[in-house]
């Protein structure tokens, strides 16, 4: 039995309709199969953790980065589940990152089990005693501000629907970067290495090499290795920022000395006062120190 999982509302509505573009693709595919709709009163979570607890599953998800991140959430057996991601949303740095292209073919190649099976890392969020799973980044600061208040934007639906998302990011990064809202910053890394940052505007751990709708933050960074690359910035100001803001498109960024890249299995970052921090750009909470590490166990994506 497959189960299709859709999250309808991303993209302002085009989870549905590529759904439906591709519900001929399942109707002949000639594998049984089961729609899920994600609602508000049973998120993506829920409904991937009801599916993966009761058997071994195969799994199609058509939904954006956060719903990504939703399912990989829900997952109660890594070791019994496989999963088919089918971008619908307005950033896709995941589906950017792993060149995904031709949704039927992929669908096609997964229905009838000549898709190819890839293990991927999943780094893992712990703060305040919480842990959240993540597919694509996690970090504190510039980034997770920029998330924060770009998703709570009036714009945002509306550059969606004319598949303008990116855009909405864009404008609330250079109105936050005029505040040069900066602070301190202690990063340890799993060999007890530390780095201090006195000027820092923000720290993030990256799984795959995209964040924020195509900024190559991390460009050598890869979801097969067992590690996350950081990037730090520090001691950058307004002007300088600006200038540096579109390198970061083509990862040139990494040139300039305010940039601070490393790789780690396991990193503690601490600050001096209470930030957002996201994991997948999801960012809802405040908190001063954070632990960013590489979960033990594989997700086992079809590609």
């Amino acid at each position: 039995m497959l189960d299709v999982v859709v999250n309808p509302a991303t993209g302002s509505g085009r989870g549905r309709k590529i759904y439906e573009e591709l519900r001929p693709v399942f109707d002949e595919g000639g594998e049984p199969y089961r729609v899920h709709f994600s609602e508000p009163d049973k998120p993506i979570r829920e409904i991937v953790r009801d599916i993966t607890r009761e058997r071994s599953a195969k799994l199609v998800l058509i939904g954006g980065d956060g719903s990504m991140n939703e399912a990989v959430n829900g997952i109660a057996d890594f070791a019994g589940t496989s999963l088919c991601f089918v971008p619908a949303g307005s950033g896709n740095d995941l589906a950017r990152a792993l060149g995904e292209k031709g949704r039927r073919q992929k669908i096609l190649r997964h229905l009838t089990g000549e898709g190819k099976e890839r293990l991927m890392d999943i780094g893992v969020l712990e703060s305040g005693g919480k842990r959240r799973l993540f597919n694509i980044s996690s970090g504190i600061g510039f980034d997770a501000d920029t998330c924060y208040h770009a998703d709570r934007s009036r714009m945002k639906k509306a550059l969606n629907r004319i598949r303008a998302g990116k855009l909405i990011y864009i404008t609330t990064a250079l109105g936050l970067i005029l505040k040069n809202d900066s602070f301190f910053c202690r990063i340890r890394t799993e060999d007890g290495t530390e780095r201090v940052y006195e000027k820092c505007l923000f720290a993030v751990g990256m799984n795959h090499c995209y964040e924020g709708g195509g900024f190559m933050f991390c460009p050598e960074a890869s979801d097969e290795d067992g590690m996350l690359d950081f990037c730090v910035a520090d001691g950058i100001g307004a002007g300088k920022f600006l200038r540096m803001f579109p390198s970061a498109l083509s990862g040139r960024h990494v040139h300039y000395p305010e940039i601070d890249i490393f790789r780690a299995r396991e990193a503690v970052i601490r600050t001096g006062s209470q930030r957002h921090i996201h994991a997948d750009g999801e960012a809802g909470i405040m908190a001063d120190e954070l632990k960013l590490s590489i979960h033990p166990e594989k997700l086992r994506l079809l590609v």
